[in-house]
């Protein structure tokens, strides 16, 4: 008896179109656009920004966007490794200790990019409160 039966999806999928079809990729493109979407305005707002005379805060807005934008799409076939690693025959302990590593993965990416995020809005922040300090005193 298979766990869930996802052994017997997996084995009655044809051979030629692979463990997923296009239809399941799409649906989960789908679901992720949001997040694509998002990434890409903050890359594109960051480029703009920057052609326009920004500094070390529009860089490291750009790292966090691409560093953001890369962990969404890495994290688009870890949908997919369970039924693949169970379709070439290992174990579902195995996929599930593959999936926890690429998790895990997937975490550190995130978390680095959020960090080029904070430190943009941090450095952006600090510029702003000494440009205004200046402009105050006499």
């Amino acid at each position: 008896m298979s766990c869930l039966g996802i052994l017997d999806a997996v084995q009655s999928k044809e051979k030629g179109i692979g463990v997923m079809g296009v239809s399941e990729f799409l649906m989960i493109l789908g679901t992720m656009s949001p997040a694509l979407v998002l990434w890409i305005a903050v890359i594109v707002f960051a480029a703009v920004r920057l052609r326009r005379g920004g500094g070390r805060a529009e860089r490291f807005l750009i790292a966090g966007g691409i560093i953001k934008l890369a962990g969404t799409l890495l994290s688009i076939p870890s949908l997919f490794i369970i039924p693949w690693l169970i379709g070439k025959g290992y174990d579902i302990s195995v996929a599930n200790s593959v999936v926890s590593g690429w998790g895990m993965f997937l975490k550190v990416v995130g978390m680095a990019g959020i960090i080029c995020l904070i430190y943009a809005f941090w450095v952006k922040f600090k510029e702003e409160n000494i440009e205004a300090a200046v402009s105050v005193a006499p």
